[in-house]
């Protein structure tokens, strides 16, 4: 038994990464007042969840029941984790997404920087504002902008930290 249990393991991390586990409907993103609808291309659906982690940056478990809000100058999604969210894809560059989330015991707060493709920057990384820097030089209104193409992972803090 314990060998079938562990040869399983590989796949039931791999659906509960792609949020095969998360039975409630996928989140959708709100245009503020005076955009467009046009803005928004199409979506992608992606699993978005809290963790607590240890003093070396090492999983300890997921944190569920924690409440986000997801909002940047066009767009705004309020959440509880761990939940699907359909993340847009737009037309042209859009503002970079400012995420608070907090529960009675944890909180964080970070900063999601919008990509042409390729790895997506969640944090107020230095790396991730040139990133997005770089990218907008390069890119035009036709071009496609993505906030998410894996699993998001956010790491909660101790509210008394």
């Amino acid at each position: 038994m314990t060998i079938r249990f562990l040869s399983s393991l590989p796949f039931v991390l791999v659906l509960s990464a792609c949020g095969a586990d998360i039975s409630s409907e996928p989140v959708k993103f709100a245009l503020k007042p005076g955009v467009d609808p046009a803005f928004i291309a199409t979506t992608v659906t992606k699993p978005f969840r809290t963790q607590v982690v240890d003093e070396n940056g090492s999983h300890i478990r997921q944190e569920d029941g924690v409440t986000c809000v997801l909002e940047s100058k066009e767009l705004k999604a309020t959440l509880v984790t761990p939940a699907k969210v359909e993340f847009p894809i737009t037309r042209g560059r859009p503002s970079p997404i400012h995420m608070r989330c907090l529960s009675e015991d944890y909180m964080a707060e970070g900063v999601m920087y919008p990509g042409l493709s390729g790895p997506i920057v969640v944090g107020p990384s230095l790396v991730g504002v040139a990133a997005a820097v770089v990218s907008a030089g390069v890119a035009d209104a036709r071009d496609r902008w993505a906030f998410a193409n894996e699993t998001v992972w956010v790491t909660l803090q101790d509210r008394g930290e």
